[in-house]
């Protein structure tokens, strides 16, 4: 009988691939597993998409636990490792964390109203701030999926083209394309609409 620190010795030798069948077969030891190879650099890389760490470390948690809870989908799965990224990415992006990112907005300004002088300039800066928010969404909507999600990484967290191939399973050069696509996009989208 195998002692359980042995056990645990021979979970963690597994490679990614391995410990997700192992999960889709329901053994716990390999989700603690996946969880300790991968739960701080997780964390570190969901720190670009939102500031506050407790939100931050409930998310990718919370990947964790769906990742016990769609065990059967699983073996769709080719590439756990840039897999966990994405869906860490994805969660946090979700209209939750939009909500409390406008809910701080909502209550800086009604800290500002009750302290400023001047209330209809506070009410008109936030509207201008809005409209450029709004402005810089509606050109980024126009970047494809996939290359949107790669500017992104690499404008916003400040991966090099090295890291996001090696989170995304695609080549430097499949990462180069897609980067040019977004800044040619991003670049017709202002010198159509100057007001940008």
């Amino acid at each position: 009988m195998k002692s359980k620190s042995s056990t645990y010795k021979d979970l963690n030798q597994k490679t990614d691939l391995e410990l997700f069948q192992l999960i889709k077969e329901r053994n716990k030891g390999a989700l603690e597993a996946i969880f300790n190879r991968y739960y701080e650099s997780l964390c570190r890389f969901g720190i670009a998409y939102e500031d506050d760490l407790d939100v931050v470390e409930e998310k990718v948690s919370d990947v964790f636990i769906q990742l016990w809870n769609a065990h059967e989908r699983l073996q769709e799965i080719k590439k756990p490792k840039p897999y966990l990224f994405v869906v860490v990415k994805n969660k946090l992006m979700e209209p939750v964390s939009y909500q409390k990112m406008k809910q701080s907005l909502n209550q800086g300004l009604v800290d500002e109203y009750a302290t400023s002088p001047c209330i209809e300039q506070e009410i008109i800066d936030q509207e201008q701030r809005e409209m450029y928010v709004r402005k810089i969404q509606g050109i980024l909507d126009h970047i494809p999926n996939k290359s949107r999600q790669i500017f992104e990484m690499s404008r916003l967290d400040e991966l090099k083209y090295k890291e996001i191939s090696e989170i995304l399973g695609v080549s430097v050069k499949t990462v180069e394309s897609h980067m040019a696509i977004a800044l040619k996009t991003i670049r017709n989208m202002v010198v159509k609409n100057k007001q940008y």
